[in-house]
């Protein structure tokens, strides 16, 4: 399944001006909840990833665009007989563009077999935010991933170097346990935020300060990304969490409030 996506900046308002997609995989029309930054969810009507299943989304902001894009729900990877199911993510922003990617959690059913490879490239004064939120087995039915292979990889490129990569890789899940694991946590997210400083990483940390320690979470600052990691029991709590940053980040750095996606609320 493929989908590819554009979108360009036309005066104060960013449009869509190209889509194709192969397969039950496909985005709404733009919504406009905040003017000319578009909201675009991206839609899987399955629902739900086997084994051997590929799914391919290619994304470019040009210059001046600015998208918003978002899932109406959580995508799940199933258990898997031998094959491994592939997802591929490319997010492509010109100069003078911004792109925000806000999808819902990825769950994990224990004995999937999953491999992930999200890629952002930005160039030249690109600007990025977004997440992803990964949860491993099911805690709500008590099931846990006991058994699976994940490998999901992260990278954030600009002008082809590379700035940030993360990956989480799992072929021992006994291990996802251990202090230099998920600490027995079945949750794990990443925030990452482009343009910050020394000044957005305090504030940021100001921000989370409430946060009682049931959730693991710390922030830090590479170049001028901001990297939030989160390890959590719930969704809701986690976005509860990360949101508040993201809120005052769009307003520090992009200079607009930030609009939650409706469909959040659904």
């Amino acid at each position: 399944m493929q989908l590819e996506c554009a979108i360009t900046g036309q005066g104060a308002k960013t449009v869509m001006t190209g889509l194709h997609h192969y397969g039950p995989l496909r985005v709404q029309r733009p919504f406009y909840p905040e003017g000319g930054t578009a909201h675009i969810y991206l839609l899987h009507p399955p629902g739900g990833v086997v084994g051997g299943d590929g799914l391919e989304i290619d994304i470019t902001a040009g210059t001046q665009a600015h998208g918003l894009f978002t899932t109406p729900g959580a995508t799940k990877f199933y258990l898997s007989a031998g094959d491994t199911a592939r997802v591929s993510q490319a997010l492509t922003v010109a100069p003078g563009g911004t792109l925000e990617w806000f999808p819902q959690e990825n769950i994990f059913f224990p004995g999937a077999k999953v491999h992930m490879d999200t890629t952002i490239d930005l160039h030249g004064d690109a600007r990025f935010m977004g997440w992803e939120i990964s949860c491993l087995g099911r805690p709500v039915n008590s099931e846990i991933f006991e058994q699976g292979n994940i490998d999901a990889r992260f990278r954030i490129n600009r002008d082809g170097r590379p700035l940030l990569i993360e990956r989480l890789k799992v072929d021992q899940p006994r291990h996802l346990n251990a202090s230099s694991g998920l600490r027995n946590f079945p949750m794990q997210a990443l925030f990452v935020a482009t343009g910050c400083n020394e000044v957005s990483l305090e504030q940021a940390r100001d921000i989370i300060a409430g946060n009682t320690g049931e959730m693991p979470c710390g922030l830090t600052l590479i170049d001028d990304i901001l990297v939030m990691r989160v390890l959590g029991t719930r969704c809701e709590k986690i976005q509860a969490l990360m949101i508040p940053v993201w809120q005052l980040l769009r307003q520090t750095l992009l200079n607009k409030p930030a609009a939650i996606p409706r469909i959040w609320n659904t």
